[in-house]
């Protein structure tokens, strides 16, 4: 049923290999059409990552106020933070993850293309059969473009023989090399990226990942995955130098407020998680709640809080003022 998405892929590869009758080249800028529709996603991912760790100290004192309490309660109330500040906690990875449809689509459309009739030779699946595409794979055997066939795995090619395998291990060792250099972009920023585990764990598994499953895949999709690595590459270049860049930034801010929560953490484990004035605090109860509204800016740190990202809903109090 997703053959029409495959034939529509396939009439725009055709029109870039009508462009550059080269194969390698027509993927190139298949992929930097993708890319270029997948950027707004990854730019407002970014933006969303920033916000979520901009209000960190604001979730972790949540966390903290039903520690030991009910979990139900605290995540119900942890909901409707996110809700009131528009924040999705997987924001950040969802560019990661867009990846993957748009890899096996890619690889279903190659495979078609390469499809073998039963005198062993392409029979091209998804295209007009007077297209250029076509007339240039049909009947043929490989998909030759710089010296390597893009049909070919490097699996198969290294089955062949060493020597013959060693252009198709390289190619897969400068997009690891890539991806690996993207990793280092973002680790580079410091205490925001590192704010984020489920993201900081998939920049660590992707790389490595995508080069165990990329040695039995065609060439071809190698191809995709260097072109679309060295564009992110520039990509988070351009993240770092307009979100990142300066003290008063988004990203500076945001590396301010993962510095606080884990602290704010790391405060709470050198108490051992032993209350020692927890009986005290018990017995005057009305006196808790003056001291939280008292002063907004005091956390126990006697630090202001007027230049700071403020959450939804300390704005809306203040504007009931």
């Amino acid at each position: 049923m997703f053959d029409g998405i495959f034939e529509f892929s396939a009439q725009i590869l055709n029109f870039f290999y009508g462009l550059v009758p080269n194969y390698a080249a027509a993927i190139i800028m298949l992929t930097l059409l993708v890319m270029l529709i997948t950027t707004p996603l990854t730019l407002k991912g970014t933006r969303s990552m920033i916000k979520m760790q901009l209000l960190q100290p604001e979730l972790k004192k949540i966390q903290q106020k039903h520690k030991g309490g009910d979990r139900n309660e605290m995540n119900q109330e942890l909901m409707a933070f996110y809700q009131e500040n528009e924040l999705n906690p997987l924001g950040g990875c969802f560019p990661l993850l867009v990846q993957a449809p748009v890899f096996l689509l890619l690889f279903r459309l190659i495979q078609g293309l390469t499809r073998r009739g039963a005198d062993g030779t392409f029979d091209p699946k998804y295209l007009d059969s007077g297209s250029d595409l076509y007339q240039s794979l049909d009947g043929r055997t490989e998909m030759i473009s710089f010296g390597l066939d893009l049909s070919e795995s490097t699996t198969d090619a290294l089955g062949q023989s060493i020597i013959h395998g060693l252009p198709y291990l390289a190619l897969i060792l400068v997009m690891i090399g890539a991806q690996y250099l993207q990793q280092k972009q973002v680790s580079a920023r410091g205490s925001s990226a590192a704010a984020m585990p489920q993201q900081q764990m998939l920049l660590k598994i992707m790389p490595a990942f995508f080069g165990v499953i990329s040695i039995g895949f065609p060439a071809a999709l190698v191809v995709y995955w260097v072109t679309s690595s060295i564009y992110r590459i520039g990509l988070q270049g351009y993240i770092t130098k307009s979100l990142y860049g300066g003290e008063d930034s988004l990203g500076a801010q945001a590396r301010k407020a993962a510095d606080e929560a884990r602290a704010m953490k790391e405060k709470e484990k050198g108490t051992g998680g032993g209350k020692a004035a927890a009986p005290k605090s018990s017995a005057p109860k009305s006196s808790a709640p003056k001291s939280s509204s008292s002063g907004e800016g005091g956390s126990g740190n006697g630090r202001p809080e007027a230049g700071r990202y403020q959450p939804a809903s300390k704005k809306k109090k203040r504007k009931k003022r």
